[in-house]
C-alpha cells in the first residue's frame, strides 16, 4: 500500500467541502487508476491512509464514471484502433497508442485481436451473382460457379494487378492517437505481430467466401503475386492429383510438379481485345498473338482421337502381388504403375486437405503468404461438402471419369449438393475428344439433373458452351465475339486443354507459355474444325438432347444484342447461333477450314428436333456494333435467311471449299424446313441462292441423269423411335447425309500434315453436285455401298439411338485410324 504515492498534501483537504475534495483528488485518482493501472481497492485504502479521506469504493466508482475515466476500451473503439494500426503496419510502421495524452497498455487490444483471429471459418463461397469479381476471374466464376480453389488456373505472371487503390489512413478516434514509437529496427512489437496476424485472418475470411475483389484490394501487389502463385501451384497439384488418381505418384510435391523448370518471367505484351462493341465486327475479330518466342515448345500439329468400343467381357484372374516400383519415370506416363488396393481406398478430398496442411506442393514459403494458411486448413476440414465440390471440379477438368463417378456416388451417399457449380459447362470447357470423348457428359447425366444446370449465371446454355468450344479451339476470335461480358478476356476458359489432345493443362508447352506471362493460345497452334473435334461436339449434342430434347429450340445466350432504338432484346435460337459460329469459322477460322463440322452439327441438331422454321429478331447491323438509334434495324428471320444474308455480304472473301459447304448447308436447312411444313419433295422448285449456284429441290425419287446410287435399304418409317420422332420425315437425302457424316467421323483422320482434312470417300463438291442435280447423296461412301443399313432418321440399324460404333456403321472395314500411338479405345457410356 505504501508503494502507492498519492502525491497530495493532506492539509490541502482541510476545511474544504466534501464535494470539492473530489476535485483535489481527481489528478491522483486518474494517474493511479489509468496510467499506473492500480486496483481501485488499493487506491481507496491509500488515500484513506495518506490523506485521511474516507469514502467507500462505490463512491469512487461514481466519481470515475462522472469523470469518464475508462480503463477499458469498447469493442467498437478497439476495432477502430485496429484499423488504424493495420494501415500503419501495411506501411511498415509500428504503433504506440495514447488516449488523452496517456500511453495506453495494448494488452487488451492484443487480447481482442487474438480472440477475433481465433474465430472459426468454413468454406462458404458467396453466390456469383452477389459478387463483384475481378475481370481475370469473372468469366470462370460466371460460367462454372464461384469455387474457392478451382478457378485459380493461372500463375502470377498472368494475373494483372488491377486493384490500384491506395490504403486510406483512418482518422484518429476521439481521444485516441496512434503514433510511431521508438523501437529497435527489425523488432516488431507484440501489437504489430498481433495486427499482422489479424490482417492475415481477415484476408483469409474474404478468400474462403470467394470475395476475390475485396480479397485483392486488401493486399499490395507483391502479396497478390505471391498469393496467386501459391494458388496456381495448388491448382496444378489438385489437377495432377485428380488426373492421375490411382496410378503414378501418390503425392505431387513441388519437385515432382517441376515448378523450378518453369520459372516465371515478365509478362509478354500481346494485343488484347478492345472493350467497345465494335470489336464484334468482321474486320476486328482476329487476335494478334504472335508475341510468343520462337524458342518455345510447340505442340504436335496432328490430332489424337478416341474410338468407342463394345465392352469386352472376360474372365478375371488374380493379379500378382503389388510391389511398389523403386523409381517412377515421370516422363513416361504409360509406365506408371497402379496403386495397391489399400492406396486406392484413400479419399481424394483428404489428399487435397493433406496438400494444404503439409504445404509440399509449392516452393512459396508460408511466411511469404499474406493469409493465415492454418485457418484455410481448418476451414477445409470443417467444410466437407465444399472441398468435395472442389475435388469434383478438378476431376472434371482433368477428365478422370472413374473419379467423377466415385465422387458423385459419394455425394449421393452423404447428401452433398452441387450448388454453385455448373458441371456440364465445366466439362465442355475442358472437352477432350482424344481420350474420353463424350463419356464425362454422359456420366454426369446419370447423377446430375441436366435441367437444373442447363443455364449458367451468364445465361449461357450447355449448347452455347459447345459453340464457345468451337470458337475457342478453331478460330482466332477473341472471347468477346461470343459475349460482351468477356470484353476484358484474352483467352477462352479451358483453352489450356486442347480438344484434339495435342496439349493439356500440365503439358510443357502450356506451362512454358503461362510462365512467360501469356494466357492466350497462339493461333498458330490451332487448326481447323477437325474430325476429332467434330465427333466429340456431335456426340456431346447427342448426349444433351437425348436427355433434354426440349432444349433444342431454347434461346441461346450468345451473340445477344439490344436494339438501341426500341430496346428489344435480340436473341438467337440454337440454329441461328450455329450459323454464326460457322460464319466466324469462315471469317477467322484456320487454314483449310471446310465447314464439314458445321454441316455435321447442323444435321445432329436437326435429327434431335431443332426447328428450322423458327424465326428470331436479328439485326445484322447490331451484330457488328453498327446500330442506328433513330430506327429499328432488326427483323424476324430464320437460320436459313440469316446465313443467306451473311453469305451475300461476305462470300467474296471465302475459299471455294467454304462456298461449297454453305451451299450444302443451305440445302439441308431448306429441305428440313420443307419436312417440318409437310411439303412433298415435288413441291420444291429450282431456285438460285446468293452464292450464284443453282440448287434443285425436286422429288428425291424422280428419274434423271443423276448417277446411280447404291441400293441402300431405306425403311419408310423410323424403326428406332417411331415416325413421330423422325425429324427428317421422308427426306431421304437428309437421313443418308447424316449417316454418311457419322461414318466419315468413325473412319478417317489426318495422319500426316500433307493429308486432306476429308477422306476421299466424302467429297463436298460431289455432294453439292448430287444435291443440285436430284437431291441425291452421290459421295463414294454411299455410291460404293460402304455404309450399313440405316433408317429414316439417319440412325444405324444396329445402333438405333445415339453414337454408333465403327462396326455398326461400316459395311466393311476401311478405316485409316490404325495409328495406335494416337488412339485411345474407350467404352461407350450409354446415357
Amino acid at each position: 500500500m505504501d508503494s502507492l504515492d498519492i502525491q497530495i498534501d493532506p492539509l490541502s483537504l482541510t476545511g474544504v467541502p466534501y464535494d470539492q475534495k473530489w476535485d483535489i483528488l481527481k489528478p491522483a485518482i486518474e494517474r493511479l487508476y489509468l496510467r499506473e493501472n492500480r486496483k481501485l481497492k488499493d487506491i481507496v485504502a491509500a488515500i484513506r491512509h495518506q490523506c485521511g479521506f474516507s469514502a467507500v469504493e462505490s463512491q469512487y466508482k461514481y466519481q470515475i464514471k462522472k469523470w469518464q475515466l475508462k480503463k477499458s476500451t469498447s469493442t467498437a473503439k478497439k476495432a477502430a484502433v485496429y484499423n488504424v494500426v493495420k494501415s500503419r503496419a501495411q506501411l511498415g510502421k509500428s504503433s504506440a497508442i495514447t488516449r488523452n495524452g496517456q500511453i495506453l497498455e495494448t494488452k487488451n487490444l492484443r487480447r481482442y485481436l487474438k480472440k477475433e483471429a481465433r474465430k472459426e471459418m468454413v468454406l462458404h463461397p458467396i453466390p456469383a451473382q452477389a459478387l463483384e469479381t475481378p475481370h481475370f476471374l469473372s468469366s470462370r466464376v460466371a460460367q462454372f460457379g464461384n469455387r474457392i480453389f478451382m478457378n485459380w488456373n493461372m500463375p502470377y505472371g498472368i494475373m494483372k494487378a488491377t486493384i490500384t487503390e491506395e490504403v486510406n489512413q483512418a482518422s484518429p478516434m476521439s481521444g485516441i492517437e496512434v503514433t510511431t514509437p521508438p523501437s529497435p529496427k527489425d523488432a516488431p512489437s507484440p501489437l504489430t505481430i498481433a495486427v499482422k496476424r489479424m490482417t492475415a485472418v481477415e484476408r483469409t475470411q474474404l478468400f474462403v467466401e470467394g470475395n476475390y475483389s475485396k480479397f485483392l484490394e486488401a493486399m499490395e501487389k507483391p502479396q497478390r503475386l505471391a498469393m496467386s502463385t501459391w494458388l496456381y501451384h495448388f491448382w496444378l497439384y489438385s489437377f495432377k492429383t485428380a488426373k492421375h488418381w490411382g496410378r503414378g505418384p501418390q503425392t505431387w510435391t513441388a519437385d515432382i510438379l517441376g515448378l523450378d523448370k518453369f520459372p516465371p518471367a515478365k509478362p509478354v505484351v500481346v494485343s488484347s481485345p478492345a472493350t467497345s462493341t465494335s470489336q464484334n465486327t468482321p474486320s476486328s475479330i482476329n487476335m494478334t498473338d504472335d508475341a510468343v518466342s520462337e524458342s518455345m515448345t510447340v505442340p504436335n500439329p496432328l490430332c489424337r482421337w478416341s474410338i468407342h468400343a463394345h465392352e469386352v467381357h472376360y474372365e478375371r484372374i488374380a493379379s500378382p502381388p503389388h510391389s511398389p516400383p523403386v523409381h517412377i519415370d515421370l516422363d513416361d506416363e504409360e509406365s506408371w504403375p497402379a496403386w495397391s488396393a489399400s492406396e486406392t481406398d484413400k479419399d481424394v478430398t483428404q489428399k487435397l486437405n493433406d496438400g494444404l496442411e503439409r504445404h509440399t506442393f509449392t516452393n512459396v514459403r508460408p511466411g511469404e503468404l499474406p493469409i493465415a494458411t492454418d485457418q484455410i486448413v481448418r476451414a477445409v476440414k470443417r467444410s466437407p461438402q465444399e472441398i468435395h465440390q472442389e475435388a469434383l471440379g478438378f476431376s472434371i477438368m482433368s477428365r478422370n471419369s472413374d473419379l467423377i463417378v466415385e465422387l458423385l456416388r459419394k455425394a449421393n451417399k452423404f447428401g452433398y449438393e452441387i450448388n454453385g457449380l455448373y458441371p456440364f459447362h465445366l466439362a465442355i470447357a475442358y472437352l477432350d475428344g482424344s481420350k474420353i470423348c463424350c463419356n464425362i457428359l454422359a456420366g454426369l447425366t446419370h447423377f446430375v439433373p441436366l435441367h437444373r444446370y442447363y443455364v449458367n449465371d451468364l445465361g449461357h446454355t450447355v449448347f452455347d458452351q459447345l459453340m464457345i468450344a468451337i470458337l475457342k479451339s478453331h478460330t482466332s476470335c477473341a472471347p468477346n465475339v461470343a459475349d460482351s461480358f468477356f470484353k476484358n478476356d484474352k483467352r477462352f476458359q479451358g483453352a489450356e486443354v486442347d480438344v484434339c489432345g495435342r496439349w493439356d493443362a500440365d503439358s510443357p508447352c502450356i506451362r512454358e507459355l503461362l510462365a512467360k506471362g501469356d494466357s492466350s493460345i497462339p493461333f498458330g497452334w490451332k487448326h481447323m474444325f477437325c474430325h476429332t473435334s467434330v465427333q466429340v461436339i456431335c456426340h456431346a449434342l447427342t448426349v444433351i438432347f437425348e436427355y433434354k430434347n426440349s432444349a433444342t429450340n431454347m434461346p441461346s445466350g450468345l451473340f445477344i444484342r439490344r436494339c438501341s432504338h426500341c430496346g428489344l432484346k435480340l436473341q438467337l435460337l440454337p440454329l441461328h447461333a450455329l450459323m454464326m459460329v460457322g460464319f466466324y469459322l469462315s471469317e477467322a477460322g484456320c487454314k483449310g477450314e471446310n465447314l464439314f463440322g458445321i454441316l455435321a452439327c447442323l444435321l445432329c441438331l436437326l435429327s434431335h428436333g431443332a426447328d428450322p422454321r423458327l424465326k428470331a429478331n436479328i439485326s445484322l447491323q447490331s451484330l457488328w456494333g453498327e446500330q442506328d438509334s433513330d430506327r429499328c434495324s432488326h427483323e424476324e428471320i430464320d437460320a436459313t435467311e440469316l446465313i443467306e444474308n451473311l453469305v451475300a455480304i461476305y462470300n467474296y472473301t471465302w475459299s471455294k471449299e467454304i462456298t461449297v459447304a454453305w451451299n450444302v448447308i443451305v440445302y439441308v436447312l431448306r429441305q428440313s424446313q420443307a419436312a417440318w411444313k409437310g411439303e412433298s419433295s415435288s413441291d420444291a422448285s429450282v431456285t438460285t441462292d446468293e452464292l450464284g449456284n443453282s440448287m434443285v429441290y425436286s422429288d428425291e425419287d424422280s428419274d434423271g441423269d443423276e448417277e446411280k446410287i447404291a441400293d441402300v435399304p431405306f425403311p419408310a418409317y423410323c424403326e428406332c423411335a417411331g415416325a413421330e420422332s423422325n425429324y427428317f420425315a421422308q427426306r431421304r437425302a437428309l437421313a443418308t447425309l447424316w449417316a454418311a457424316v457419322k461414318t466419315e467421323l468413325l473412319t478417317y483422320r489426318r495422319l500426316t500434315e500433307d493429308d486432306a482434312w476429308l477422306s476421299e470417300y466424302f467429297d463436298m463438291v460431289s455432294l453439292e453436285q448430287g444435291l443440285n442435280q436430284g437431291n441425291k447423296v452421290t459421295i463414294p461412301l454411299i455410291k460404293e455401298g460402304m455404309v450399313k443399313r440405316y433408317c429414316g432418321c439417319g440412325n444405324f440399324e444396329e445402333r438405333v439411338l445415339g453414337r454408333p460404333l465403327t462396326d455398326e456403321a461400316c459395311a466393311f472395314y476401311f478405316s485409316n485410324m490404325e495409328d495406335w500411338n494416337r488412339t485411345t479405345f474407350i467404352e461407350i457410356f450409354e446415357n
